[in-house]
Protein backbone atom coordinates (compact mmCIF):
# COMPACT_ATOMS: atom_id res chain seq x y z
CA UNK A 1 0.00 0.00 0.00
CA UNK A 2 2.98 2.78 1.20
CA UNK A 3 5.81 3.10 -0.86
CA UNK A 4 9.13 5.03 -0.97
CA UNK A 5 8.66 7.46 -3.71
CA UNK A 6 11.50 9.02 -6.23
CA UNK A 7 10.55 12.74 -6.51
CA UNK A 8 10.09 15.30 -3.24
CA UNK A 9 7.08 17.43 -4.60
CA UNK A 10 7.67 20.17 -2.61
CA UNK A 11 11.39 20.42 -3.08
CA UNK A 12 11.07 23.67 -4.26
CA UNK A 13 11.78 22.71 -8.16
CA UNK A 14 11.28 25.55 -10.68
CA UNK A 15 10.72 25.41 -14.49
CA UNK A 16 11.31 28.29 -17.39
CA UNK A 17 8.40 30.73 -18.49
CA UNK A 18 8.44 32.10 -22.20
CA UNK A 19 9.01 35.19 -20.26
CA UNK A 20 13.24 35.01 -20.41
CA UNK A 21 14.59 34.89 -17.05
CA UNK A 22 11.36 34.38 -15.53
CA UNK A 23 10.82 30.51 -13.30
CA UNK A 24 8.31 29.36 -11.43
CA UNK A 25 7.37 26.80 -9.40
CA UNK A 26 7.31 23.17 -10.70
CA UNK A 27 3.81 20.68 -10.09
CA UNK A 28 3.26 17.26 -9.94
CA UNK A 29 0.17 16.02 -10.90
CA UNK A 30 -0.21 12.94 -8.25
CA UNK A 31 -2.26 9.57 -9.22
CA UNK A 32 -3.45 7.88 -5.58
CA UNK A 33 -4.84 4.61 -6.19
CA UNK A 34 -7.32 2.68 -3.55
CA UNK A 35 -7.70 -0.70 -5.01
CA UNK A 36 -10.95 -2.45 -4.28
CA UNK A 37 -11.53 0.30 -1.63
CA UNK A 38 -13.21 -1.87 1.52
CA UNK A 39 -16.62 -1.31 2.50
CA UNK A 40 -17.16 0.96 5.56
CA UNK A 41 -17.79 -1.31 8.72
CA UNK A 42 -19.10 -0.41 11.94
CA UNK A 43 -17.60 -3.09 14.29
CA UNK A 44 -14.28 -3.70 12.11
CA UNK A 45 -12.33 -2.47 15.02
CA UNK A 46 -14.65 -3.05 18.28
CA UNK A 47 -17.57 -5.05 18.46
CA UNK A 48 -19.88 -4.85 21.42
CA UNK A 49 -17.65 -4.00 24.21
CA UNK A 50 -19.65 -3.54 27.45
CA UNK A 51 -19.80 0.22 28.90
CA UNK A 52 -18.31 0.12 32.66
CA UNK A 53 -20.84 1.21 35.27
CA UNK A 54 -21.58 1.04 39.35
CA UNK A 55 -20.82 2.88 41.83
CA UNK A 56 -16.93 2.19 41.36
CA UNK A 57 -16.52 2.18 37.56
CA UNK A 58 -14.25 3.88 35.42
CA UNK A 59 -13.56 4.34 32.21
CA UNK A 60 -12.95 1.51 29.65
CA UNK A 61 -9.05 1.83 28.32
CA UNK A 62 -9.34 -0.37 25.16
CA UNK A 63 -5.87 -1.06 23.53
CA UNK A 64 -6.75 -4.52 21.47
CA UNK A 65 -8.64 -4.65 18.49
CA UNK A 66 -10.05 -6.77 15.83
CA UNK A 67 -8.78 -5.13 12.74
CA UNK A 68 -7.14 -1.73 11.37
CA UNK A 69 -8.41 -0.10 8.50
CA UNK A 70 -6.76 -1.15 4.88
CA UNK A 71 -6.37 2.24 3.68
CA UNK A 72 -6.45 5.29 6.48
CA UNK A 73 -10.38 6.28 6.92
CA UNK A 74 -12.21 8.34 9.55
CA UNK A 75 -13.40 6.27 12.30
CA UNK A 76 -17.32 5.39 13.54
CA UNK A 77 -18.86 4.69 17.00
CA UNK A 78 -21.93 3.21 17.55
CA UNK A 79 -23.99 3.10 21.15
CA UNK A 80 -26.61 0.35 21.74
CA UNK A 81 -28.55 -0.80 24.98
CA UNK A 82 -31.59 -2.95 26.08
CA UNK A 83 -32.15 -0.26 28.39
CA UNK A 84 -31.92 3.65 27.06
CA UNK A 85 -31.85 5.41 30.32
CA UNK A 86 -28.85 2.97 30.79
CA UNK A 87 -26.99 5.63 28.04
CA UNK A 88 -25.03 8.26 29.85
CA UNK A 89 -23.96 11.33 28.25
CA UNK A 90 -20.50 11.46 27.79
CA UNK A 91 -17.54 11.05 25.02
CA UNK A 92 -16.18 8.17 23.41
CA UNK A 93 -12.36 9.09 22.80
CA UNK A 94 -10.35 7.62 20.08
CA UNK A 95 -6.42 7.73 19.68
CA UNK A 96 -3.81 6.15 16.49
CA UNK A 97 -1.56 7.65 14.17
CA UNK A 98 -2.59 9.44 11.51
CA UNK A 99 -1.21 8.82 7.32
CA UNK A 100 2.35 9.95 7.91
CA UNK A 101 2.60 8.16 11.88
CA UNK A 102 1.97 10.93 13.86
CA UNK A 103 -0.12 10.65 16.95
CA UNK A 104 -3.83 12.01 16.51
CA UNK A 105 -7.02 11.20 18.32
CA UNK A 106 -11.13 12.39 18.20
CA UNK A 107 -13.95 12.97 20.61
CA UNK A 108 -17.06 11.02 19.73
CA UNK A 109 -20.25 12.73 21.87
CA UNK A 110 -22.58 10.11 23.29
CA UNK A 111 -26.23 11.66 24.16
CA UNK A 112 -27.86 10.44 26.90
CA UNK A 113 -30.26 8.06 26.89
CA UNK A 114 -29.96 7.62 23.19
CA UNK A 115 -28.80 5.15 20.96
CA UNK A 116 -27.36 5.80 18.15
CA UNK A 117 -29.77 4.56 15.26
CA UNK A 118 -26.77 5.32 12.82
CA UNK A 119 -22.53 5.53 13.64
CA UNK A 120 -21.61 8.71 15.07
CA UNK A 121 -18.79 9.57 12.14
CA UNK A 122 -15.72 11.19 12.70
CA UNK A 123 -13.83 13.22 9.86
CA UNK A 124 -10.26 12.26 10.43
CA UNK A 125 -8.47 9.57 8.59
CA UNK A 126 -6.92 7.19 10.98
CA UNK A 127 -3.95 4.86 9.68
CA UNK A 128 -4.24 2.83 13.17
CA UNK A 129 -6.36 3.25 15.98
CA UNK A 130 -4.38 2.54 19.01
CA UNK A 131 -6.48 3.12 22.02
CA UNK A 132 -10.24 3.84 22.53
CA UNK A 133 -11.76 5.38 25.81
CA UNK A 134 -14.86 4.60 26.66
CA UNK A 135 -16.95 6.41 29.19
CA UNK A 136 -18.79 5.43 32.60
CA UNK A 137 -22.62 4.42 31.68
CA UNK A 138 -25.73 4.88 34.10
CA UNK A 139 -26.45 1.00 33.73
CA UNK A 140 -25.25 -2.25 32.35
CA UNK A 141 -26.82 -2.78 29.24
CA UNK A 142 -24.94 -0.88 27.28
CA UNK A 143 -22.36 -1.97 24.51
CA UNK A 144 -19.67 -0.14 21.92
CA UNK A 145 -18.74 -0.85 18.89
CA UNK A 146 -15.89 0.95 16.67
CA UNK A 147 -15.41 0.80 13.14
CA UNK A 148 -14.56 3.09 10.11
CA UNK A 149 -16.91 4.63 7.62
CA UNK A 150 -16.71 5.88 3.63
CA UNK A 151 -13.94 8.76 3.92
CA UNK A 152 -10.81 8.11 2.88
CA UNK A 153 -7.42 9.54 3.54
CA UNK A 154 -5.23 11.63 1.45
CA UNK A 155 -1.50 12.06 1.76
CA UNK A 156 -1.30 15.50 1.36
CA UNK A 157 -2.18 18.53 3.03
CA UNK A 158 -4.49 20.79 0.12
CA UNK A 159 -4.97 24.21 0.84
CA UNK A 160 -8.02 23.73 -2.24
CA UNK A 161 -10.39 21.04 -2.67
CA UNK A 162 -10.00 21.91 -6.45
CA UNK A 163 -6.57 20.60 -5.81
CA UNK A 164 -8.09 17.14 -6.59
CA UNK A 165 -8.87 17.62 -10.46
CA UNK A 166 -10.17 14.03 -11.29
CA UNK A 167 -12.01 11.84 -8.97
CA UNK A 168 -12.66 7.85 -10.16
CA UNK A 169 -15.12 5.73 -8.07
CA UNK A 170 -14.98 1.94 -10.22
CA UNK A 171 -12.90 3.74 -13.05
CA UNK A 172 -15.71 6.24 -14.18
CA UNK A 173 -16.48 9.57 -13.03
CA UNK A 174 -19.28 9.55 -11.37
CA UNK A 175 -22.81 11.42 -11.66
CA UNK A 176 -22.53 13.44 -8.44
CA UNK A 177 -18.89 13.57 -7.70
CA UNK A 178 -17.41 12.73 -4.06
CA UNK A 179 -16.56 15.07 -2.12
CA UNK A 180 -13.37 16.30 -1.43
CA UNK A 181 -12.17 17.77 2.44
CA UNK A 182 -9.17 19.76 2.13
CA UNK A 183 -7.01 21.53 4.80
CA UNK A 184 -3.53 22.89 4.71
CA UNK A 185 -2.66 22.54 8.42
CA UNK A 186 -3.07 18.69 9.25
CA UNK A 187 -2.74 15.71 7.31
CA UNK A 188 -5.57 13.97 9.01
CA UNK A 189 -8.20 16.10 7.88
CA UNK A 190 -7.60 15.32 4.25
CA UNK A 191 -10.31 12.96 3.07
CA UNK A 192 -12.24 11.96 0.42
CA UNK A 193 -15.75 10.98 0.96
CA UNK A 194 -17.07 8.91 -2.65
CA UNK A 195 -20.26 9.24 -3.72
CA UNK A 196 -20.89 5.76 -4.68
CA UNK A 197 -20.42 2.83 -2.42
CA UNK A 198 -17.28 0.95 -1.39
CA UNK A 199 -17.88 -2.57 -1.51
CA UNK A 200 -14.32 -3.77 -1.58
CA UNK A 201 -14.44 -5.00 -5.44
CA UNK A 202 -14.39 -1.15 -6.67
CA UNK A 203 -11.26 1.40 -7.09
CA UNK A 204 -11.01 4.69 -6.03
CA UNK A 205 -8.66 6.60 -8.36
CA UNK A 206 -7.58 10.54 -7.50
CA UNK A 207 -5.77 12.61 -9.87
CA UNK A 208 -4.15 15.84 -7.53
CA UNK A 209 -2.00 18.38 -8.16
CA UNK A 210 0.88 18.69 -6.11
Amino acid sequence: MYTMASYKHDFGQTITTDAEGVGIDRAFLAHISIPKAAAADADAIIDGAEGPSGEEATALVVNEFLAQPAWPRNITVTVAATTAADIAAGTVKVEGLNFADEAISENFTVTADTATVSPLAGDLAFKKVTKVTIPVQDGDSVTFDVGWGDKFGIPYKLYADELVILKLFNKAVEGTEGTVTADASDLEKNVYDPNGTPDGTKDIDLYIIV
